[in-house]
């Protein structure tokens, strides 16, 4: 009698798709901005007499690797919010599995980690700041997303050490006027926080989270969401009227941005459906997106052009 051996085939395990969803669920918009804020500080380092190269797109690639993980395990942590305010991501949809992500994530900070380590010794201990913070943010028996004060907070502190790489990856030079930018757009960053939260109110308040809306009321939220917005602006606006050109091109993108905020805030245009509720977070992504680029492109054609040490005046 003669037995057959059956080979089993298994199919490819398709760790690519788990990659690209990976990325999908950590919202590809937010990493360009991200890299955008990057290069913006390389930017200001190129202004104030730095030297642009090859670690700067190491470092620049390193950074997406370190948010992209970030968000990721923010992904994971915000399942339940995420279902409940109809989110498309892959997580919510039952696209990815959560424990994949996980992993996904704890490799993607193990590679952005080594690779800023080609970079500097800084970049390094910005990184790993990055990533402790994003993990506080979302993570543990205390996440800082269940309070207004923690979301703000966490989104301005990852925004000034994304400025902070950038800057240290083109071997900035101390110059006055160098941090106006990124302090500014990193404040500016708070008012996106409380902008989203407009449209999230179901899932945030099963989650157990304290937002504006649920703590103070919509009416409330609306009208504090508008005063940062404008404070911010109007700082930033004043700040950097002897700062370089581009930065005060910045300045009044960013002030114009926070007109229409307020207005869509505080008028029937933000009132509605959750498509409408988001329009103050449309307008304030828009708005950075803006005032980033009304930075890197002057810089950019002046590098290419001319030589980055005339950039600087």
């Amino acid at each position: 009698m003669t037995t057959t051996a059956r080979t089993v085939v298994r199919p490819p395990r398709r760790w690519w798709r788990t990659l690209g969803l990976s990325f999908v669920e950590a919202r590809p918009v937010v990493q360009v901005i991200f890299l955008l804020r990057f290069a913006g500080g390389a930017a200001l380092a190129v202004l104030s007499g730095g030297s642009p190269g090859g670690a700067v797109v190491r470092g620049a690639a390193a950074w997406l690797l370190l948010t992209w993980s970030v968000y990721l395990i923010n992904g994971v942590a915000d399942v339940t919010e995420d279902r409940a305010n109809g989110s498309r991501r892959p997580i919510a949809r039952g696209l990815l599995d959560p424990a994949a992500a996980l992993r996904t994530a704890y490799a993607l900070a193990t590679a952005g980690l080594l690779l800023a380590a080609t970079v500097a010794p800084t970049l390094v201990l910005l990184g790993a700041g990055q990533l402790a913070l994003g993990w506080w943010y979302s993570m543990g028996r205390a996440p800082l997303k269940r309070r207004v004060s923690g979301t703000t907070g966490s989104v301005v502190l990852a925004g000034l050490l994304t400025y902070l790489a950038g800057a240290s990856s083109a071997e900035a030079r101390p110059v006055p006027h160098l941090w106006v930018f990124p302090v500014s757009m990193a404040l500016w960053m708070a008012v996106g926080a409380l902008a989203k939260d407009l449209s999230d109110v179901t899932g945030d308040r099963l989650a157990g989270r304290r937002t504006l809306p649920i703590a103070r009321g919509e009416t409330w939220a609306r009208r504090s969401i508008a005063a940062v917005a404008l404070t911010v602006a109007l700082a930033f606006l004043i700040s950097a009227q002897d700062a370089w050109p581009p930065v005060r091109i910045a300045s009044w993108l960013t002030m114009a941005g926070a007109v229409v905020l307020t207005w869509l805030a505080c008028g029937s245009g933000g009132v509605g459906g959750p498509a409408r509720r988001r329009r103050p977070y449309r307008v304030f992504m828009t708005t950075q997106y803006l005032a980033h680029l009304a930075l890197l492109c002057p810089v950019a054609t002046c590098v290419w052009a001319q030589g980055h040490y005339v950039c600087g005046g």
